[in-house]
């Protein structure tokens, strides 16, 4: 499980408010897939998703002010693949 907390939408603003939630609970996101519209003292931004997974959890609704650092959506991983391990160079012995 993974806790994605609202990052800083810009020049230091201490929270916004959730315009709009595009993604819900038991949903499958993709990376950079929009999540969710949050709207600041200066615009709606879109925030999208870090990685890809299954939406777990929102925390919030339309309306619902979220601090920036806050708890903004819980989701389980599903990236399956393995992390590159380096490239060998040089002769391997058989």
């Amino acid at each position: 499980m993974t806790i994605f907390n609202l990052p800083d939408l810009g020049e230091g603003l201490p929270d916004a408010e959730i315009h709009e939630w595009f993604v819900k609970e038991g949903d499958e996101i993709a990376l950079d897939q929009p999540l969710v519209a949050m709207e600041t003292a200066k615009a709606v931004v879109e925030v999208p998703s870090p990685q890809q997974g299954i939406v777990i959890k929102l925390f919030g609704a339309r309306g619902d002010v979220i601090k920036t650092g806050m708890p903004l959506i819980e989701f389980e991983t599903t990236n399956t693949f393995s992390h590159d391990k380096g490239t060998v160079v040089g002769h391997l012995e058989e």
